[in-house]
Formats: C-alpha cells, sequence, structure tokens
C-alpha cells in the first residue's frame, strides 16, 4: 500500500460570514500562495442531508475549496500520483469563536467534483484552469479513489497518553434500541421506537468479524450501554470506541435504567472526558449528525468537533441521518480495513463505499497536525496479525523441552470452547499460554452471537447464550465469595436465569511468573467457583507475560496443577516482539525487513542480540536487520557455526519474534545454500502456513530427502511436506515426486489418493485422521460439510469443527443435525437418563472432536 501525498487547506470565514477563503500552508501554518479573493457560501450550500446535493451547491463549494491557487497545487500532484497512492485533503477548520454563521466542517465537502480517476493530466490542467466542464462529469470527492478528506480541528485539551493498558481493545457499545422522551439543555426531545426487527447486535458481529484475526480485539458492553457501562469500561482503557445509537443537541442518547424506554443524554464533553482518560484514539459515532446538520449554527458545534477539541485525537462520525443496519455495514467495511493496515482516512473511504444511495455521509475529524493516522493501533510493518488459531500440546513431566507445535492438533479458539460438551455436571477446563493476553471474551461472545443467529434461523426453541467473563488473578488466588466474584469480573455481571441459557463461561488471567508459584489452592479456588451457582460450562486460565517461552512454561506448570494431559499454545503472539506498535500501515506478513543492503555484519549483528537476549525477562523490540543480509553473510562465511548450531539461533529467535523468525524462513529457502537450508525446513515444517510459504520460496529448489541428516520425526516431516506441496499446487514437480515415496501415514496417503483423484466424497471422511490431512492439503473445509456429510455421520467431519473459525455456514450445519449429535458440542441439553446404546453410537464422534495427542 502506498502512502500518502497530502495538502493542507485552511477554512475560514471573512466578510462577516457570507463569504469563505481555502489557501493552502505549510506545518506551520503559513500559507504556500498568494490567497485568491473569497468565495460566496450562502445558506443554500447546506442542503437537507437526506437529499441529493445539487449540482449548483457542488459547483460553489467546489468554488470555495479550490479557488485557482488552490487547484494549481492539486493539478500538480494528482495525476501522478504512484500506484494506490493517494491524495489527502486537510481541511483546517477554524478555531473557537471563529465559527462564523455555521460550522465549515458540516458542509459537504464531499460533494465537490473532480477530474476522474482516470483522467490524464491535460484534463487536470483544464480543470485548474476552469476552461469549462468535466468531459466526463468528473467524480465526487467523497467516492474518489485518489483522495481523502480530513476535517482538522484546533485542540484544546492535550493527547491522551499512549502507554494506557487496552491499546489494542475497541470497546463496542450499542444504545441502538434506546428511545423515548429525553431531556437535554435545549428542552426535551422525543427519540422514537427502533425497528423491531432490527437486530440489536449487528455492530458487534460486524466488527468483530473483521478484527478476527488482526492484532486488534472487541470487547462489547451490554445492551442497551448506560452512562455507568461506558464510563467503568473505559476505566480499563481503550484505543477505540464505537458507539452506535443516537445524538442530539450534541450529546449521545443511552440508555438508564427502566429499559430500553429509558433514555439518558449524555454530553459530548463529558464523553470526551472519559475517552481522553481511557487513552482512547480513535472514537466512531454511528449516531445520525453526530458530524453536525444542515441547520447546524456556528456557536452549536458538532459531537464529533466537540470530541476533537476535547482531546480525542480522531473521531469518525456521521453527517445525516443513517439506519442502525446500515450503520453496521458502514462499521464492518471500516474495521475491516483498519485491520488490514490501511490508515483512518482510507478505511473510512472503504467502508463509505458500501453505502451508495444513502443520504448519510461519513466524516473524519482529528486534532490538528495529528500526523498519525493509523492511530498507533497498526502492528510493525513485517508483524504477523495473531489469530483465534492455538495449537494442543501435551503436558510434560516438567523436566524436558517443550514440545513443537503439531498441525493435526491446531484449533480455533472460538469453537473450541464455544462448542464444548459439559459432562458429569463439571464445566470444561483449559489453560492457554497467551504472551499477549489478547481479549478472548470479545471473540467468544461473537460466536456465541453467530450461534444465536443459526439457531434463530431454524425456529428452534429460544436459548440464551453463554455468556463469558474475564477476571483478573496476579496473584494466583481466586475471589473467595460469590459476591467477591461478581465485583471482580469484566464486563458486569448480570442475572441470568439458569437452565435457560447456555451457562456462563470464565477467563481467568494470571501473569505467568505468578503461574510458576501456583500450587493446589489454585485447583481448590477453581473448585470452589463452580459452587457459586453461576451455572458455569467452561473456565479457561490464559497465561500472560513478556516471554513466549517463559510463557509456555508456565502454562504447562498451570495445567499440570489442575491435572490436565494438555494445554493449548496461541498462534503468533507477537508482544515480546515489540510491546508499542508503531504508527506504520502493515504491508505483506512476509515483506523484507527494511535494513542496509548487502552481505555486511547482518548476521553477527543478530547473534549477539540472540546471545543478549537468552539471559533477559524481556527480550525486547525486534532487531532492524534484512533477512536477506543475514543469510548473504551465512554464506560468505560460517557467523553462527555449522548447520545445527544456525538451528539453534533459529529456534531461539522464533518465540522472541515471530515476524523475524519467519523472514529468516523465507531468506533461507530463497537464498541459503549448503546443508543449513535443509534444516530450515525442519523448523518451517513446525507451522503449515510457513512450510507452504518455505516451499513456494524455494521454487524448483526443494530440498530431496536425502538431503536432510537423519533424524527423529523424519516421517512427520515428509506428511507435513507431502500436505503443503498439495496445499501449494506444486503436486506435477520433481519435489513431490522424490518426498511421496518416503514412508507417508496412512491418512496423508489417502489424501494424496483424493488429490490424484480430483473428487472428494463423504466417505472420505469416515476417518479423522484422513479428514485433518484432507484439511491441511486445502482439500476440504468446513463449507464442504453440508454438501459431503449433511447428517454428520462421518467421524471426521467433527474432527474439522474446531480447526476453522465458527461462521455462519458451520452454526447452521451443527444446528441441521440431530439433537443427540448437537449435544456433542453443548447445542442440545443432554438426556435425562443414561443410555448406553447411544452413547456407544456417538462415541467416536465426540473422539473425533477432540483426538488423543500421542502418547495419550
Amino acid at each position: 500500500m502506498s502512502g500518502a501525498q497530502e495538502l493542507t487547506i485552511r477554512l475560514s470565514w471573512t466578510d462577516a460570514g457570507r463569504r469563505a477563503t481555502a489557501v493552502v500552508v505549510d506545518g506551520d501554518d503559513r500559507p504556500l500562495h498568494t490567497p485568491d479573493s473569497p468565495r460566496a457560501l450562502g445558506r443554500n450550500t447546506a442542503p437537507a442531508w437526506d437529499k441529493p446535493v445539487p449540482s449548483t451547491v457542488a459547483e460553489m463549494l467546489g468554488r470555495a475549496l479550490f479557488p485557482p491557487s488552490v487547484r494549481r497545487l492539486v493539478a500538480e500532484q494528482a495525476p501522478y500520483l504512484p500506484g494506490d497512492g493517494h491524495l489527502r485533503l486537510r481541511l483546517v477548520l477554524p478555531g473557537p469563536g471563529d465559527e462564523g454563521p455555521r460550522p465549515l466542517g458540516a458542509l459537504r465537502w464531499e460533494s465537490v467534483r473532480v477530474p476522474s480517476p482516470t483522467a490524464p493530466a491535460a484534463v487536470w490542467e483544464g480543470w485548474a484552469a476552469e476552461t469549462g466542464p468535466l468531459p466526463d462529469g468528473g467524480c465526487e470527492l467523497g467516492r474518489h479513489p485518489r483522495f481523502t478528506l480530513v476535517r482538522e480541528v484546533r485542540p484544546v485539551r492535550p493527547l491522551p497518553a499512549m502507554d494506557r493498558p487496552g491499546k489494542g481493545l475497541v470497546l463496542v457499545a450499542d444504545a441502538t434500541s434506546v428511545h423515548g422522551d429525553i431531556s437535554t439543555p435545549h428542552g426535551v426531545e422525543t427519540v422514537p421506537t427502533p425497528e423491531s426487527w432490527r437486530r440489536g447486535d449487528s455492530d458487534r458481529q460486524l466488527v468483530t468479524r473483521a478484527l478476527n484475526g488482526s492484532w486488534l480485539s472487541t470487547r462489547t458492553l451490554p445492551a442497551p450501554a448506560t452512562a455507568e457501562e461506558i464510563w467503568r469500561q473505559l476505566a480499563y482503557g481503550a484505543g477505540v470506541f464505537h458507539f452506535g445509537g443516537h445524538q442530539t443537541a450534541g450529546g449521545l442518547v443511552v440508555g438508564a435504567e427502566g429499559g430500553a424506554d429509558a433514555a439518558e443524554w449524555l454530553d459530548a464533553g463529558t464523553v470526551a472526558g472519559w475517552l481522553r482518560n481511557a487513552g482512547v484514539r480513535l472514537a466512531v459515532l454511528m449516531a445520525c449528525d453526530s458530524a453536525g446538520s444542515a441547520d447546524t449554527s456556528g456557536s452549536a458545534v458538532s459531537a464529533a468537533d466537540r470530541l476533537v477539541r476535547e482531546g480525542v485525537p480522531h473521531v469518525v462520525a456521521v453527517q445525516g441521518k443513517v439506519s442502525h443496519s446500515r450503520a453496521a455495514t458502514f462499521a464492518g467495511g471500516f474495521f475491516d480495513a483498519l485491520a488490514r493496515g490501511y490508515p483512518v482516512d482510507v478505511a473510512l473511504r472503504e467502508g463509505a463505499s458500501l453505502l451508495d444511495g444513502e443520504g448519510a455521509v461519513p466524516v473524519l475529524y482529528t486534532q490538528r497536525r495529528s500526523t498519525d493516522l493509523t492511530v498507533g493501533l497498526l502492528p510493525d510493518a513485517g508483524r504477523p496479525a495473531l489469530s483465534s488459531t492455538a495449537h494442543r500440546l501435551p503436558v510434560g513431566d516438567g523436566h524436558g523441552s517443550l514440545p513443537v507445535t503439531d498441525e493435526r492438533f491446531r484449533v480455533h479458539l472460538d469453537a473450541c470452547w464455544s462448542l464444548s460438551e459439559i459432562l458429569n455436571e463439571t464445566p470444561v477446563r483449559d489453560v492457554l499460554a497467551d504472551p499477549a493476553a489478547v481479549d478472548l471474551t470479545g471473540l467468544l461472545d461473537a460466536a456465541e452471537s453467530t450461534l444465536h443467529a443459526a439457531r434463530h434461523a431454524r425456529s428452534l426453541p429460544h436459548e440464551g447464550p453463554r455468556v463469558w467473563y474475564a477476571c483478573d488473578a496476579p496473584s494466583g488466588r481466586l475471589p473467595r465469595t460469590e459476591a467477591e466474584l461478581r465485583g471482580a469480573v469484566i464486563p458486569r455481571f448480570w442475572e441470568s436465569p439458569r437452565g435457560r441459557g447456555r451457562g456462563v463461561g470464565l477467563v481467568v488471567r494470571c501473569p505467568a511468573a505468578t503461574a510458576f508459584t501456583m500450587g493446589d489452592e489454585f485447583r481448590e479456588d477453581l473448585a470452589r467457583l463452580e459452587d457459586f451457582g453461576w451455572d458455569l460450562r467452561a473456565v479457561v486460565v490464559q497465561v500472560h507475560g513478556p516471554r513466549a517461552d517463559f510463557v509456555r512454561h508456565a502454562a504447562e506448570r498451570v495445567a499440570r496443577v489442575l491435572l490436565l494431559r494438555e494445554y493449548l499454545v496461541r498462534e503468533q503472539s507477537l508482544r515480546g516482539e515489540r510491546s508499542d506498535p508503531p504508527p506504520v500501515a502493515m504491508p505483506s506478513a512476509l515483506a523484507p525487513l527494511t535494513g542496509a543492503p548487502g552481505s555486511g555484519r547482518a548476521a553477527s549483528a543478530l547473534l549477539e542480540r540472540v546471545r543478549a537476549a537468552n539471559g533477559d525477562q524481556e527480550p525486547g523490540a525486534a532487531p532492524v536487520v534484512d533477512a536477506r543480509a543475514v543469510v548473504e553473510q551465512l554464506n560468505a562465511e560460517g557467523a553462527w557455526g555449522d548447520a545445527a548450531d544456525e538451528a539453534t539461533v533459529l529456534r531461539a529467535v522464533g518465540p522472541w519474534w515471530p515476524a523475524l523468525h519467519r523472514q529468516l524462513l523465507a531468506a533461507y529457502a530463497a537464498r541459503r545454500t549448503g546443508p543449513a537450508r535443509a534444516w530450515s525446513l525442519r523448523l518451517a515444517a513446525a507451522r503449515d502456513a510457513d512450510l507452504e510459504h518455505w516451499l513456494r520460496r524455494a521454487g524448483d529448489a526443494v530440498p530431496d530427502p536425502e538431503d536432510l541428516p537423519p533424524f527423529d520425526g523424519m516421517d512427520e516431516l515428509a506428511d507435513s511436506v507431502v500436505l503443503a506441496l498439495l496445499r501449494a499446487g506444486m503436486r506435477d514437480t520433481d519435489a513431490f515426486a522424490q518426498w511421496r515415496e518416503e514412508h507417508l501415514s496412512r491418512a496423508v496417503l489417502a489424501a494424496v489418493a483424493v488429490a490424484e483423484r480430483g473428487r472428494l466424497t463423504g466417505a472420505d471422511l469416515e476417518r479423522p485422521d484422513t479428514a485433518v490431512a484432507l484439511d491441511r492439503a486445502g482439500l476440504v473445509g468446513p463449507a464442504d460439510l453440508p454438501l459431503l456429510d449433511p447428517a454428520g455421520r462421518y467421524p471426521g467431519s467433527w474432527a474439522l469443527v474446531t480447526r476453522h473459525p465458527l461462521d455462519e455456514r458451520s452454526a447452521a450445519w451443527l444446528y441441521g443435525l440431530d439433537p443427540v449429535l448437537r449435544r456433542l458440542v453443548g447445542l442440545s441439553p443432554a438426556p435425562e437418563t443414561y443410555d448406553l446404546e447411544l452413547e456407544e453410537q456417538v462415541s467416536e464422534r465426540r473422539r473425533a472432536l477432540r483426538l488423543p495427542l500421542p502418547g495419550h
């Protein structure tokens, strides 16, 4: 993604508010040209938002925004933007006391037409000279792929601190169901009753889905959101605040005691203070007129304008009226683009493109000279994004080294814990090693909402979703009474009638340093929680800390204390790589790291950094080094020792700086010479995605099996390589023929036979291990189950259920099964009496849901 070029245009009123001037300024607000004569802006430049902007008004706004001198500067840049670059227009708005007859930010500058994206330089030159109408009618700024608009406001409050907790958290507050009479400083106003069929959680659904797999996570407030709950949740810190609901008189309409027909007015200044103290960098107000309306007077600034002036760096808001469903559609597109690395203004353009035909227009307000339009929320260049993927690992004796991950036992956390069967009234217990301590409740709440929608679509009896809470255990002890637990959980506890829903899930967050000291008392504390009457169905202990290797050891210890035979390790935990991501756009996860060209001493410098980090409590930020330069030095001289020594260094880099680890593996595949290259293939095989990329980068130079030294686990490596070659479309290569001759497992041979046959049938899912191999080879997925196994009869189908995210298709398939089978994933109540024959019928499918680990 190319960077943006910028022009800063200062707008101001003159001639007693009858005319406006626009002048391009530099970073010190000094004009870059002689200002043109002011242009008239009458009241008809503010048409009603629910109607199209008349062409005469758009032309008037165009003459005011782009007088001749400004047009020439725009025309000098717009035709020559590189690649997918764009021109960011920063509109500097008048400060307090200079607003004039109405806010300039409330005018629909997005309706101004400029030459189309494909227009040649000659058309731009003609537009700059105002020689006549555009040949093809041009394109509106708000829909132009080469432009973005940013409204800048001079703040009266400082920027929030950047070191608050929760910086990667998106807090979602929904108050769309609130209606009734509301008291404002301007009198009593009535908020109309919403359409009853609107789903109140569509914002949460689309936002959570967009952020799934990214560095950002979501937390949703109980709906309708109240002032007290908004304040309480913000007290824990957040990076983004999303509000869906209503706005009036410069404040937000939120819930109050009394249900959906009880409304309360929340002053924007109060909200600004809460957001500022929470460290929020971006507020998204999906509320009508939150960015101003057509008849807003100059003294009555919009809620968005107010928030920015009071210290919130960036605010996305709406000009005009927007339905809740369309607001949710925008939110999904906006957050999807934000999670993919786009700056806020481009993400807004992506989301707004989904609102064609709407009278409402999303706009962006920022603080003056706020150059960071990624709002400090995006991951490092080259960092792989967090995902909901984890791997199951066996608990050892505590004296050996940690096992490597095995892709046969990959799970997705949302499906793993949302689709869990409760046996003998005992809650499911799991331990997760998650160095970054990414919010789990948001992920699991979204899965519950997906299940709820699928159940409703089947017209099955109502069943409330499982409610997930989080509780911190910094000292390794849990609340001793039910009242203490109520006060400790996030979000705030609310009563759920026992027996009418899917119960309660609890995430216990525990630091790794504390986990090493845990003993039997922690197991006793967990057992005590089950007596509190919460209908507890699942407990997940989330172990976190600054070093991934330490966290894994700590998680294994906790699992041993809880008498578990396995634990989980979350994939791509990145906190150890860098705790404070810089504000840069995110390119491909495997793009080369920056660094000086040439071999130089890159490998030696990296080795020194690894040795230093080996004894540190916190490895710190990843070294800035070009992986290709490291490999070039290793080819020229054995800076790290022999091939085994190189593998040791690469293994050390992996848990500390996973992005750099993946870069080094890719560079080894493409450039490394000698036996060390084959060793790197072994390391890449720990993760199917890394192995596939390694093989693609190797091209025609994939090592043959005989190129590798003898070692334990050669059969498992051959299985992984053959499946990765199938997935990469490399079945017709010499490498595949060589690896095909190795001693492959029965499951992998079956997958190869399916690939050669070119057709998959339900019978191929008879064995769970074969289904997993087919999945790893990219030959089957959850979307295939309704066609291949509509009745859920094959055990292999059940082996795939938790290997992928829980989406609408998977949920619909599960709810279409017989209630006896739905019980295996907790979607149907257990029978009142034990039926031996029935248990024997479903036992094989139950085992497939959680395949035994090696040695178990």
